[in-house]
């Protein structure tokens, strides 16, 4: 799964989505090292034309009855969301990128845990791909979508994020081809990330600042 995600440099994230014509302010990317699920994510999405958007991590499905749903979906099984009546529609409709500096998981192992911040090899920002909706309020809620683990990723967890190349960013975004989008879910280069471990600090949400990604 991917719970856990680093956010604190714009300009490497403007970087990275410049290929769509888009920046995101300074003032809704303040750094933040330490982002949890049910808070607000800065996004790219396409509408009319691509476009900055500032949505909820977590989507609660529209057909769900009131207290059905414990916590919100974080989370979409690249293997299974064509299928799962929560995210069929969005896949198809609604796909979001999440420009992040990088994310965080855990290795766990006979009850020790040990974290592990993973960041891009060759640039300053990484295109976490999603899913969004807008909810009964107006509010706009996404998710990510996660993949099996790439060889970077195994030893720590069996599952990762499904990372979009800068270059397929608007594919990604348009594309109505279920080939296109398939093909984009699948696990990373095993040379385009890098994983080091940093300290429980970034174990506790309420932590921030670069002590989060400093390595141990």
């Amino acid at each position: 799964m991917c719970g856990r995600i680093d956010a604190h440099d714009p300009v490497g994230v403007n970087d990275l989505i410049k290929a769509l014509g888009v920046v995101i302010p300074g003032d809704r990317f303040p750094p933040r090292y330490n982002i949890a699920p049910s808070t607000t994510l800065a996004t790219v999405c396409h509408k009319v034309d691509y476009e900055v958007a500032d949505m909820h991590w977590g989507i609660v499905p529209h057909w769900a009855k009131p207290g059905q749903f414990e916590r919100p979906l974080i989370n979409a099984r690249a293997e299974t969301i064509h299928e799962k009546p929560s995210f069929r529609k969005l896949i198809a409709r609604t796909r979001v990128i999440v420009p992040v500096n990088g994310f965080y998981e855990w290795r766990r192992s006979d009850g020790d845990k040990a974290t592990f911040y993973f960041h891009s090899a060759t640039r300053d920002a990484l295109a976490l791909a999603g899913i969004y909706q807008i909810n009964r309020d107006g509010d706009m809620q996404c998710c990510l979508i996660t993949t099996e683990a790439n060889k970077v990723m195994a030893p720590i967890h069996n599952r990762m994020p499904a990372l979009i190349p800068q270059e397929a960013m608007q594919d990604w975004l348009q594309s109505e081809d279920t080939h296109v989008i398939d093909a984009l879910m699948q696990p990373a280069a095993d040379d385009s990330i890098s994983a080091v471990e940093v300290s429980s600090y970034v174990n506790n949400a309420k932590n921030e600042g670069e002590k989060c990604i400093k390595p141990l």
